[in-house]
């Protein structure tokens, strides 16, 4: 059974809340955009993300900001200096991927 986007409470791998226009990174692929939807069937939760107009359970997601999703988006795109991008400091991020890949 499928619930509105407003009544369901989830969050990323990492415990980070997920609502309707939050920033998400998909571990297994490393898709990313903005979250339009969540809904849930059954035992799993489901976000929509706008940049690939498909679901993604959130036992695979990461939240991240608009700004890592913009330059993702432009790299892909060729629209990034490649020399400028190099010498920027991109801060480190820890993320358990274990519960993902199901490595241990």
């Amino acid at each position: 059974m499928a619930e509105g986007s407003d009544s369901i409470q989830t969050h990323d791998i990492n415990g980070a809340p997920i609502v309707v226009s939050s920033y998400v990174l998909y571990l297994n692929t490393g898709t990313a955009g903005k979250v339009l939807e969540i809904k849930q069937e059954e035992d799993a939760i489901w976000v929509l993300m706008d940049t690939t107009g498909l679901f993604y359970n959130v036992e695979a997601l990461v939240v991240t900001d608009e700004d890592a999703v913009k330059l993702k988006i432009e790299r892909e795109e060729g629209k990034v200096d490649k020399a400028e991008f190099a010498r920027q400091e991109i801060p480190e991020r820890v993320v358990d991927i274990g519960q993902v890949t199901g490595g241990g």
